[in-house]
């Protein structure tokens, strides 16, 4: 009598053994009756596509893979979209972390953390050999380069003309990235330079010898004493040796 109980016992929990094999898999996943398979490279294509849109950066200047580190999934059938999510800043690098939402027909399906490692190109110029503190730079000095990094850098040089005629303030080793902070501005004009001072009103050209009194740099408005006249005037700085005055 014990023996047909047992029996009848596992008669009945075989048909529920069966419905949970057959609703979840032998993987744990979930089986529709009408399912779709999501493959791995799918969600890091998407997600690629998703990082490039989002990061604030110039995409011909990005370099990036995005993983996924778990399994292709199932879904039921029907129109699949994916929702990502990119907490914090979108001008990143290194190791981004984000978030998608797998949904069917508008619905939450899976859950899916995902990484990016993002790397950056940024054009820096680098002097082709050793400077030394004080050393006025010249066009020979330095070359353009490109430079991949996974940190964000700053402080970094975007035009030459920002680097030609500027003096260091410190010494600087060949192929080390010329930042901002480490070069200072040169005056075209310091303070007792004998310059040509020119005024010009259409064709008329009037010019005279001057001195200047106080340092300047280009387009700089600066103070220069007309050596016949003893006047001091107002004029702006055009290069080493010619200050201009209105008139």
């Amino acid at each position: 009598m014990k023996t047909n109980k047992t029996v009848k016992s596992i008669s009945l929990a075989i048909p529920l053994i069966m419905a949970v094999i057959l609703n979840f898999g032998l993987t744990g996943e979930p089986v529709w009756a009408a399912s779709q398979l999501l493959k791995v490279e799918t969600i890091e294509k998407t997600g690629k596509e998703f990082i490039i849109d989002t990061l604030q950066w110039d995409k011909d200047r990005l370099e990036l893979k995005v993983v996924y580190e778990g399994k292709q999934i199932l879904v039921p059938q029907g129109n699949i979209t994916f929702d990502y999510k990119l907490p914090g800043g979108k001008k990143r690098v290194g190791r981004v972390h984000f978030l998608c939402l797998v949904k069917v027909e508008g619905k939450i399906k899976k859950r899916l953390r995902l990484y990016a490692d993002v790397k950056v190109f940024y054009d820096v110029y680098r002097p082709i050999r050793s400077l030394k503190m004080g050393h006025v730079i010249r066009t020979g000095d330095i070359e353009l380069t490109r430079l991949k990094s996974d940190q964000v850098l700053r402080n970094l040089v975007s035009d030459d003309s920002d680097i030609i005629g500027h003096r260091l303030i410190r010494n600087i080793a060949e192929g080390e990235t010329i930042l901002a902070h480490m070069i200072q501005k040169v005056p075209l004009v310091k303070n007792g330079d004998r310059i040509l001072i020119v005024a010009q009103k259409g064709s008329l050209r009037v010019t005279a010898p001057g001195v200047v009194r106080q340092n300047g740099f280009k387009n700089d408005t600066v103070r220069v004493e007309n050596i016949h006249s003893r006047k001091i005037i107002l004029g702006t700085v055009i290069d080493s040796r010619t200050v201009h005055i209105n008139f």
